[in-house]
């Protein structure tokens, strides 16, 4: 290797290489490691919080050294960010040529395995919304608005159909999405499980969309 090359390999102060021999960062055994890690970063963040969060555990979940989740993560708050971008939006949840309300029941089935993640990790970010605001801007950015912009393309469609009211408003309907998922997790309201949840969803939604 020449002297430009060597030079242009990133290196720790100790004159270690950052990325070892073997895994080239951005090539696909680096992108499943660091998948990998976010998806472990997830369950922990919902369960436990930010606080609570530790990158030992994570490298304990993963089955790898924190070493390695230092290499691809260097900082904790970067490992949570990462984790709340493995949460999902409603994003081709309700898409399809059927009936307006088999898309939405469909939506919320896909949906359910996925709310004990989001009121959770939204709880946690709400709490360190003034410590750590990158959590709750996350959430922002990579849910909740494409979660509102779903909804609102939905709404408007059922209202240019005729099948949903116009005076319903998307972005209330996009907050109810959310408080349900917060009651959820209070246990004020918890939901039924596996696939019954989208036909208690819609019974609870549709008479307050339809005309």
């Amino acid at each position: 290797m020449g002297q430009r090359d060597d030079e242009a390999i990133e290196r720790t102060p100790g004159g270690r290489r950052r990325v070892p021999l073997g895994i080239r960062e951005g090539g696909e055994a680096w992108e499943q490691v660091h998948l990998v890690l976010a998806e472990q970063a997830l369950h922990l963040l919902a369960e436990v919080g930010y606080a609570d969060m530790k990158m030992d555990d994570v490298a304990d979940q993963a089955g790898m050294s924190k070493r390695t989740v230092y290499r691809h993560y260097p900082t904790k708050v970067d490992l949570a960010v990462a984790a709340i971008g493995q949460l999902p939006t409603f994003q081709g949840w309700t898409d399809g040529d059927d009936d307006l309300p088999s898309r939405i029941r469909r939506a919320m089935d896909i949906g359910a395995a996925h709310h004990k993640y989001f009121a959770a990790v939204l709880a946690t970010a709400i709490v360190h919304r003034s410590t750590v605001p990158e959590l709750l801007a996350q959430l922002r950015a990579h849910v909740l608005e494409p979660r509102e912009a779903v909804v609102r393309r939905l709404i408007e469609y059922g209202q240019r159909t005729g099948e949903i009211r116009p005076e319903v408003d998307p972005v209330l309907v996009a907050a109810m999405l959310t408080g349900q998922a917060i009651d959820h997790l209070t246990g004020m309201h918890p939901m039924p499980k596996g696939a019954a949840l989208g036909d208690w969803a819609l019974d609870r939604a549709w008479p307050m969309l339809a005309t």
